[in-house]
């Protein structure tokens, strides 16, 4: 046994000129493993790149910066902010035109997600469509998900709610699409 031996199952103590646990093994393995994948992904992507005969976008890399400038990346989508107010149907209309949607929510996490992160009550993409309300995608309101409140036609978030209102109105809005 050496003279250096940890009892009770500690770490050995560190070498000399290091900081304790950076020079581990595994943070050498940890740190080194994640450079070499960085590198095999750029050298994958040069040949792919570089051998692609059928022209731009198509070599198969995954894009660097996963969503458009402006917009926010949030557990594998893309969010858009709106920084002017508009009517819900123009909203739509320029989600539309950016491969988007408004807001069409999964699940409770992203509600609240998306709570946390707007401002100045915006559109999502839910509306009235006779007596429900359905989602831009034609879904139908998951009530157990959530409840609007107010008798309008198209809902907006306010404060840690979803409420209705007329659809001329002026609003901030959320557009949202995969990464």
């Amino acid at each position: 046994m050496r003279g250096d031996a940890v009892i009770g199952g500690g770490s050995p103590p560190a070498s000399r000129g290091c900081l304790p646990g950076l020079c581990s093994n595994i943070w050498f393995w940890r740190c080194s493993t994640g450079v070499l994948a960085v590198v095999a992904m750029l050298i994958l992507c040069i040949h792919l790149a570089v051998n692609s005969s059928s022209g731009e976008g198509s070599s198969g890399c995954p894009p660097l910066e996963p969503c458009p400038a402006d917009w926010l990346y949030h557990q594998r989508k893309c969010y858009y902010l709106s920084e002017k107010e508009t009517d819900w149907d123009s909203s739509q209309s320029f989600c539309s035109s950016h491969n988007s949607s408004l807001l069409v929510t999964e699940n409770r996490q992203e509600l609240e997600f998306i709570m946390k992160i707007t401002k100045q009550d915006p559109w999502i993409g839910l509306r009235k469509t006779g007596e429900e309300f359905r989602w831009v995608n034609g879904t139908p309101l998951d009530t157990n998900l959530l409840a609007v409140k107010g008798s309008g036609e198209c809902a907006y978030i306010e404060s840690e709610m979803v409420s209705s209102s007329g659809c001329s109105l002026p609003r901030w809005w959320v557009c949202k699409k995969s990464s």
